[in-house]
C-alpha cells in the first residue's frame, strides 16, 4: 500500500463521514474489517469523538454454556485502531493511530467483511421486484452473480440479500406497525366498499391478528361456502406470522380464495377470533363442513364458532405422518403400512372399518401406540381432501384468471355426451366442462357395472356390484353390496331410462353434483 495511504497521527477529514469512509477502504486494501469501537456526543447531539478499530478487536465472549462446545468466534483481541475528535471548524483529526494487526490480513477476502458489504437501492428494486414475481432467491441473486461478472464483483453476498427480502416482507406486511397496513386497507375500501379487513390490536396498540377478503372471494363464498378448508401450515415462517387461508372448490373444480388472515399464535383464543370475524365478513353464513388439521385450538374454535358445522380432519395430514410415527417399527415395510391403507380406503361400512382396525392393531401389536390411540379416538373426524394452496398474494390473481379462462372454455366448448340419457345431456347443458367432465367418469363407472343378484328378500333385493375406486394417482377395485326395494327400481327407471341396477346407482352418484356444477353464475 502506498506509504500516503496509511493513517497518521493529525490527518484531518472535513466530516465524520469521509473519515469512516477513509478506514473503510483503507481495511479493504490491507485485508481488515472496521468497526466503531466507540463515540461521544456533545450537547448539540453530534458526535465529537469516536474510535474506529479492527472488527477482530475486544475479547470474545462466550455465552454458551456448555463450555466443551465453544461458540466461533473472530475475536483476536486486536489493538489495531485509530481515534478522531471534532476540531472547532468541524473537521476530525487523528490523534492517535496503532496499525499493527495480531492477526493474518487478506485482500482478496475484504469482500466477506460485514462493513464492506452493501446491496444497492438499484438491487433491492431487482430483488424486491422478482420476490412479488415469485421467483426463488436463489435464482434472482443467481441472476445478480451473472450480471456482475462473477461472484467477486458483488459488493454483497446472498446472505445479504436474503436478510433484505426477510426485512422487506415484514415491512411491506406492516409488521414493523399496524399504520402502512392499516393505510393498505383504506385504499383498498375507498377502491371498493366490498373489501372487508378487520385488525386485531393489543393493549399497547400492537398488531396481533388481521383478517381480509376482497369482494370476489365473499361473492364466491355465496355459491361455494358449502366445504371449506382451513390450514395455517403455509407460509408460516414467510412473514413471522402464520398465514391463515380459507379455501373452497368452485364450479370448474379449482381451488378458491374465500378470505385470509395473519395471525400472532395458533391458540384456541386467536382462532375463535379469525373464525367470528370471517362469519362476519360472509354475513353470518356458517359452512356445512370445515376441513382441517388435527390441530386441538381449531377444534375447539370451531365447535365454539361453528357448532352447526361438520368438522373434519384431513386424511392427507393425517397419512402424512405415518412415516414418522409408524417407520421406526420392524414391519413397517413388510405390510404395517400396506395393512393400515386397507383399512383407511378399502372399509365401507362403519362395521368393515372397525374390525379391520382391531385386526391390525392385533396383528402388529401397537395396542400401546399413543398416536395410533388418539387417531382411533376421533376417527369420526377424518376425510379425504388434498392439499390446496400455497400462497395468497399473487396467487388470488391467478386463480381469477384462470377462472376466467376456465368460464370461456365452458362457454365456447362443448364436451359431447358419452350416451343416450337425457340426465348426461341435462347435466351437459347445466354444467362446466370441469364439472360435467367429472359426471362422465361416474356415468361412464355406472355403464360398465355388472351387478350380480345376490339375494332376494320380499320387495328387497341385494345386488353385488365391482366397481373402480379412483385413489390419488391409482385405481383399485372395490366390492359393493347395495340394496334396494321395487319401489326404488321403478323410480330410477323413470329418472335415467338405464337398467333396473344400474339407474339406482345412476341416480344416487348424481345426486352429488349439485349446483356447485353450473355454467352460468353472474360476472363477479
Amino acid at each position: 500500500m502506498d506509504g500516503d495511504d496509511v493513517p497518521k497521527s493529525k490527518m484531518e477529514f472535513n466530516s465524520l463521514e469521509d473519515l469512516m469512509s477513509y478506514y473503510k477502504e483503507y481495511g479493504k486494501k490491507c485485508g481488515f474489517g472496521v468497526m466503531t469501537k466507540r463515540s461521544e456526543r456533545g450537547e448539540d447531539g453530534t458526535v465529537r469523538y469516536v474510535t474506529l478499530a479492527c472488527a477482530r478487536g475486544g475479547k470474545a465472549q462466550n455465552r454458551i454454556l456448555n463450555v466443551a462446545n465453544p461458540r466461533p468466534t473472530g475475536k483476536t483481541e486486536c489493538k489495531a485502531k485509530i481515534n478522531a475528535s471534532k476540531t472547532a471548524d468541524g473537521k476530525f483529526r487523528l490523534n492517535t493511530v496503532h496499525n499493527i494487526h495480531n492477526h493474518n490480513l487478506s485482500p482478496k477476502k475484504s469482500r466477506f467483511f460485514r462493513c464492506n458489504r452493501e446491496v444497492s437501492e438499484t438491487v433491492k428494486r431487482v430483488l424486491d421486484t422478482n420476490d412479488m414475481a415469485g421467483i426463488r432467491m436463489n435464482k434472482s441473486f443467481g441472476s445478480l452473480v451473472v450480471g456482475a461478472g462473477g461472484f467477486e464483483n458483488l459488493p454483497f453476498l446472498e446472505k445479504d440479500c436474503r436478510n433484505y427480502i426477510d426485512k422487506a416482507r415484514h415491512l411491506r406486511l406492516g409488521a414493523g406497525g399496524a399504520g402502512a397496513l392499516q393505510d393498505y386497507f383504506l385504499i383498498m375500501q375507498y377502491k371498493n366498499p366490498g373489501f372487508f379487513a378487520l385488525m386485531d390490536l393489543d393493549d399497547d396498540g400492537r398488531l396481533k391478528n388481521v383478517f381480509w377478503a376482497d369482494p370476489r372471494s365473499r361473492a364466491a363464498y355465496q355459491y361455494f361456502g358449502d366445504v371449506v378448508t382451513f390450514d395455517t401450515t403455509y407460509l408460516t415462517n414467510r412473514y413471522g406470522m402464520p398465514f391463515a387461508p380459507f379455501v373452497g372448490v368452485n364450479h370448474h373444480r379449482q381451488s378458491i380464495l374465500l378470505g385470509a388472515g395473519l395471525i400472532s399464535s395458533e391458540d384456541t383464543e386467536t382462532f375463535v377470533w379469525l373464525f367470528r370475524t370471517w362469519l362476519q365478513c360472509m354475513d353470518g353464513i356458517a359452512p356445512k363442513a370445515i376441513i382441517t388439521d388435527q390441530d386441538r385450538a381449531m377444534k375447539n374454535a370451531i365447535s365454539i364458532v361453528f357448532p352447526e358445522s361438520r368438522h373434519r380432519f384431513c386424511l392427507w395430514h393425517i397419512l402424512k405422518k405415518v412415516p414418522e410415527k409408524l417407520g421406526s417399527y420392524g414391519s413397517y415395510k413388510s405390510g404395517l403400512k400396506t395393512t393400515l391403507m386397507k383399512c383407511v380406503y378399502d372399509t365401507q361400512t362403519r362395521e368393515e372399518f372397525e374390525n379391520c382396525w382391531d385386526r391390525f392393531i392385533t396383528t402388529y401389536n401397537l395396542h400401546e401406540n399413543v398416536w395410533l390411540k388418539s387417531l382411533y379416538t376421533e376417527r369420526e373426524y377424518w376425510t379425504n381432501l388434498k392439499e390446496f394452496v400455497d400462497q395468497y398474494d399473487n396467487a388470488l390473481k391467478k386463480k381469477i384468471e384462470n377462472e376466467n379462462v376456465a368460464d370461456f372454455h365452458s362457454f365456447n366448448v362443448t364436451i359431447p355426451c358419452i350416451s343416450r340419457s337425457p340426465i348426461e345431456k341435462r347435466y351437459q347443458d347445466l354444467y362446466t366442462n370441469g364439472k360435467f367432465r367429472e359426471v362422465q367418469q361416474q356415468l361412464a363407472r355406472v355403464i360398465d357395472l355388472d351387478p350380480v343378484l345376490l339375494k332376494v328378500d320380499g320387495t328387497v333385493k341385494t345386488f353385488v356390484v365391482e366397481d373402480e375406486v379412483c385413489l390419488e394417482e391409482f385405481t383399485k377395485l372395490v366390492t359393493h353390496s347395495v340394496q334396494f326395494s321395487q319401489e326404488d327400481t321403478g323410480a330410477a327407471k323413470c329418472s335415467c331410462g338405464l337398467f333396473e341396477m344400474r339407474g339406482i346407482v345412476c341416480r344416487h352418484i348424481f345426486a352429488v353434483f349439485k349446483c356447485n356444477g353450473v355454467k352460468s353464475l353472474p360476472d363477479r
